[in-house]
């Protein structure tokens, strides 16, 4: 099943590879646009930390607009390497657990956040598994990074503008969604492992 997600992903693929192809004509690699969504991350988590929501959600999404960048700047200027493959996979994980984890600042109970954290790196890893092992993950699962950053942005939306009560409810959906994703993509790997 090709998720909501990629299927967007093929449309803004006209305004990314422009934006793509001017950094890479000014020389900004990668590599550095892919640590750039980290910094962006980690002032993401800071500003909810200090509850400026309002401005955290700023950070996240240029955090997350970096991270749909810096793949297509890498094909353009073709400098995709294992090393660029590598940072990208381990920074995204770092990634994944600052925005999660940082529910904690709005009040979530702990232990949730942290098996929310827990069950999105396990989707992660699941993937890597795979295609380690030759078989093609994308757009296995109900929900993929990209929605999983959506649902972020909407739940802290939603906590800034209407009540932290509906973003629990949102949050808990968000929960429901992960878990499922990682029992659907455990099986899909375990079925074609089987054949």
């Amino acid at each position: 099943m090709v998720t909501m997600l990629t299927r967007i992903r093929r449309q803004i693929k006209r305004i990314i590879e422009p934006l793509a192809k001017t950094l890479a004509k000014f020389g900004v690699g990668a590599n550095v646009i892919t640590l750039l969504g980290l910094i962006f991350a980690i002032i993401y988590y800071f500003e909810i930390m200090r509850t400026n929501t309002a401005l955290g959600i700023v950070f996240l999404v240029i955090s997350a607009i970096m991270d749909g960048i810096d793949g297509e700047v890498a094909r353009v200027s073709n400098t995709a390497s294992p090393l660029g493959s590598f940072l990208d996979s381990t920074l995204d994980r770092i990634e994944d657990i600052l925005y999660i984890s940082a529910f904690i600042f709005l009040g979530f109970t702990s232990y949730l956040v942290a098996i929310a954290v827990g069950l999105s790196l396990t989707i992660s890893y699941i993937r890597a598994k795979a295609e380690s092992l030759g078989l093609k993950m994308e757009g296995r699962g109900i929900i993929e990074r990209g929605e999983r950053i959506i649902f972020v942005f909407i739940i802290l939306l939603l906590y800034l503008i209407v009540s932290k009560q509906i973003s629990l409810y949102v949050f808990y959906l968000f929960m429901l969604l992960t878990a499922i994703t990682v029992i659907q993509r455990f099986h899909a790997v375990y079925s074609l492992l089987r054949k």
